[in-house]
């Protein structure tokens, strides 16, 4: 039988999108108000993998929150709750929401994100959300699963995970 151990604390960090900067500076104190101060940010990326996002608008620019604080990964669902709450006050009268916050960490193994969709790759994690295991850390770099979003799969990403992956690391040695 196995023993019931607390998890070892992840990195949070937060993807966003938005088409415009604004957008985001807007919600950067609340965001630091509720998860702490965002110990890296990453340079914008255009956003062109999926059309999905249309109701925040054209074109969309992707940036990562790192967080500096690592969190117990059961914490992810009430951050998830949180961000939903931060996306639908972004909205205006032609626009539900102006941004997306997809939460998510890196645990030294594999990225996870919280989602509120179900499907058969995604577990249920509590109030409505699902924990997705959307790309791992195996053999000395990032491997995609077969159902990894394209843009985590490529390589647009792939210095953005590997900083993700050096703070988590750092926090973990102090």
């Amino acid at each position: 039988m196995g023993v019931v151990r607390q998890p070892d604390p992840v990195k949070l960090f937060i993807a966003v999108l938005y088409q415009k900067r604004s957008t985001l500076q807007g919600a950067l104190p609340s965001l630091q108000a509720q998860l702490g101060p965002v110990e890296w940010q990453s340079e914008e990326l255009p956003f062109t993998h999926t059309d999905y996002y249309r109701d925040i608008g054209y074109p969309l620019t992707r940036s990562f929150l790192v967080f500096k604080h690592c969190i117990d990964p059961g914490n992810i669902v009430e951050t998830k709750l949180f961000t939903n709450t931060v996306e639908e006050l972004t909205g205006d009268q032609q626009h539900k929401r102006r941004m997306n916050l997809d939460p998510g960490y890196f645990d030294g193994s594999k990225i996870v994100l919280a989602t509120t969709k179900n499907f058969s790759h995604r577990v249920y994690i509590g109030k409505g959300i699902y924990g997705e295991a959307t790309i791992k850390w195996e053999k000395g770099d990032f491997r995609p699963f077969e159902y990894t979003y394209p843009d985590y799969a490529g390589d647009d990403y792939r210095p953005v995970l590997w900083k993700i992956r050096e703070l988590h690391r750092r926090s973990r040695a102090s």
